[in-house]
């Protein structure tokens, strides 16, 4: 087992590496999947990017840290008040990511330079990709702090670590990461889990970008 130094050194470590990437996908601008979708190449930049996220989030902290593995191998049904509540957050999450989409897509006439079939290996990759992300952020990066602080303390350093890796982001998206971070963590916590948070996330994330990117895709067929 890696003391506790050394664990918080492979943290900053591995963060801000993918600060750096994101940083570079930034100034290439193809930092999200409506800017892949109309940039050459783009998609397989954005798929390099998760493919690199998830050996930087993922695998490394997986095989360095077996006493952390549980939160991926072990699902366990929370009880029925959190598992109504999480049912509610997944809904108005769907709900939300439907009309966000909708209303990015209003005056949008570009078409996308790839073909809707292309879509099953990006959201396998990003799929395994935010499965990573939740491991090392609501994680190994909050049950670490809650080992030696308070819930208050680990929640306030894991959403401000969560809302600066999404400094590269659009506005809208970096206050939003703010509430959905305390969220996040909040269902870890009580739930000791990160399968809530990754159910949450996914939702969040997956009607976004699949609606997203059937409308750019589909509309590349019709010509």
């Amino acid at each position: 087992m890696i003391n506790t130094s050394h664990l918080y050194y492979l943290l900053v470590t591995s963060f801000l590496a993918y600060f750096i990437i994101s940083y570079i996908y930034k100034i290439v601008n193809v930092n999200n999947i409506e800017k892949s979708l109309l940039t050459e190449k783009g998609l397989l930049l954005i798929n390099l990017r998760h493919i690199l996220g998830i050996v930087l989030f993922g695998i490394m902290f997986f095989l360095l840290l077996p006493d952390y593995r549980r939160l991926i191998t072990t699902i366990e049904v929370p009880n029925l008040t959190i598992l109504l509540v999480l049912t509610v957050v997944v809904i108005v999450s769907a709900f939300i990511s439907y009309y966000s989409a909708k209303n990015n897509l209003k005056n949008k006439t570009e078409k996308s330079r790839y073909h809707v079939d292309q879509g099953w290996i990006y959201f396998t990759i990003r799929i395994l990709f935010l499965l990573s992300y939740e491991f090392f952020f609501r994680g190994v990066l909050f049950f670490s702090l809650l080992e030696k602080n308070h819930v208050v303390i680990a929640i306030i350093v894991c959403t401000s670590l969560y809302v600066l890796i999404h400094a590269f982001d659009s506005r809208n998206e970096i206050i939003g990461a703010i509430p959905f971070g305390i969220i996040l963590c909040l269902f870890s916590y009580f739930t000791n889990s990160i399968w809530p948070a990754f159910i949450i996330h996914i939702t969040l994330s997956g009607v976004y970008e699949v609606s997203i990117f059937n409308q750019l895709t589909l509309k590349r067929q019709k010509l």
